[in-house]
């Protein structure tokens, strides 16, 4: 299961088409897409989130890899009460400077253009690297099935505590689906991508040489 998580502006949602036409055997989908409330409680993102673990036990079933692209956080995935189930799970974050951030979500024209959500943005930067960074963030959710004590004593550096960074900052949409197709690929196919060891660029070269080859 393949987790694309990032504060708002930072190419995520407009990679999803993308990422549908490139890795067209997986089911991608929109955390949003089954509605968010309004106001939104703190509690339906880790419930959502968990909804997205059970779609993917299904597809488990019937051999298919499951990507969800939005607002799932590292911390809350681990801490689903499904999630040990799901066998791998992968975690990207796609992050951005603060003042593209700003200038894309300026071009939407849609919410997110705050100090709240540079804020926001972030704190996932750091909790990408540091599990013990302001942990009470998301732990603070009154949510009883929840287990963050899976992780909650993990420090930076832990190997179990991976999420892959891209920067989208100086990145076409095209480029930005590229480097994740290459990423999703390298962790599908592990043996054949050595992908702890690969850059994001050569991992490119590599997706681009299989392309080739086909």
């Amino acid at each position: 299961m393949f987790f694309l998580t990032g504060a708002s502006g930072s190419g995520k949602s407009a990679s999803l088409p993308g990422l549908r036409a490139g890795l067209p055997t997986m089911d991608w989908r929109d955390f949003d897409e089954f509605g968010v409330p309004s106001p939104c409680p703190r509690e339906w993102r880790p419930l959502m989130t968990e909804r997205w673990i059970q779609v993917a036990l299904k597809n488990n079933k019937s051999d298919k890899d499951t990507g969800v692209v939005g607002g799932a956080i590292m911390g809350e995935i681990l801490a689903c009460p499904s999630a040990p189930s799901v066998g791998k799970i992968h975690v990207a974050l796609i992050d951005c400077h603060d003042v593209v951030r700003l200038d894309r979500l300026r071009k939407r024209g849609t919410h997110g253009v705050t100090q709240d959500m540079l804020s926001w943005a972030a704190w996932q930067r750091v909790h990408a690297i540091d599990p013990q960074w302001r942990q009470d963030v998301i732990c603070g959710a009154q949510v009883d099935t929840m287990r963050w004590e899976r992780w909650t004593n993990w420090q930076r550096g832990d190997p179990r505590w991976r999420v892959h960074v891209l920067d989208s900052t100086e990145l076409t949409i095209d480029q930005v689906v590229d480097r994740i197709v290459a990423w999703v690929r390298a962790k599908q196919f592990p043996d054949l991508h050595q992908a702890e060891v690969f850059s994001s660029d050569e991992l490119d070269v590599i997706h681009r040489q299989d392309c080739a080859i086909r």
